[in-house]
């Protein structure tokens, strides 16, 4: 099958629909992010065109948290990129948590889930998810049902064994899920002590009091004005002293951010909101 392209005026009629429809402005997302993905829905779904896709976000309200679920974007695998792992074990939260007894860590998107539960297993291990308190936001409803099901995808548990394996060598992943006929588990005590919330990240209100924003690869897909607002808006969340970890190809580059922000480990890009 020819693979269908968009054109700039039907994505753009697309991004108006979306606003006029629900009230979510995609006008900012990287033009070929979005379009991709935008794409990649028409064809999954049989729409064949822009006007086809339209039509169906318009008409058919259970699109839209179809829409939702497939624009946000995956996490690959569990505990990406082992160096921050062991940096964080050995390193970063060893001298934060212990002394605190409330630690709120927010995922502003959670996507698939892989990240909010190397969290909860990290922080297990270092016998230190008790002191802490998860706030897991997703633009999508079904992202987050999904989520509190600990659905584990069976393709990655490989990579995620030998990920885990890398920053606990004599431990072992299995411990944390368990096989059910085609599907794989993760233990969903782990997020007992979390607050999921349904909002649009980046217009709605964020949470207050926040102590470490995990945000890694999500930025690539917003245009330099959305990171700019959306960084901005962090800073408002996070308390002086709070901590921010991004993706090792974004940054945080705005007028006046090092007013804002000190990067306390260039390799993992962890950064530290200052105190004044």
């Amino acid at each position: 099958m020819q693979k269908y392209e968009l054109g700039i005026l039907d994505t753009r009629n697309i991004i108006k629909t979306l606003n006029d429809s629900y009230n979510y402005d995609f006008k900012n997302y990287a033009l070929t992010f979005f379009k991709r993905r935008i794409e990649y829905i028409i064809k999954k779904h049989g729409l064949k065109n822009a006007a086809g896709f339209n039509e169906k976000i318009e008409n058919d309200k259970n699109f839209k948290d179809i829409f939702l679920k497939e624009i946000c974007v995956e996490t690959t695998e569990m505990f990406r990129a082992p160096s921050l792992w062991r940096y964080l074990k050995d390193d970063l939260l060893p001298k934060l948590i212990p002394n605190t007894s409330s630690f709120k860590i927010w995922f502003p998107e959670v996507s698939t889930g892989e990240e909010l539960f190397s969290w909860a297993i990290l922080l297990k291990e270092l016998k230190l998810l008790d002191k802490v308190q998860f706030i897991a936001s997703s633009i999508s409803n079904i992202n987050i049902e999904e989520v509190k099901q600990g659905v584990l995808i069976s393709k990655k548990i490989e990579s995620n064994n030998a990920n885990f394996e890398r920053i606990f060598s004599n431990k072992n992943l299995t411990n944390y899920y368990s096989l059910k006929t085609d599907k794989a588990f993760l233990d969903t005590s782990l997020i007992k002590n979390t607050k999921f919330l349904k909002q649009n990240v980046i217009f709605d209100e964020f949470p207050k009091g926040i102590k470490l924003v995990i945000f890694r690869n999500q930025m690539i897909y917003f245009n330099q004005i959305l990171q700019e607002r959306f960084i901005k808006s962090l800073h408002n969340s996070i308390v002086p002293g709070g901590h921010l970890i991004i993706g090792n190809n974004e940054k945080i580059d705005y007028w006046n951010c090092d007013k804002d922000y000190v990067q306390i480990n260039k390799l993992e890009s962890v950064f530290k909101k200052k105190l004044s």
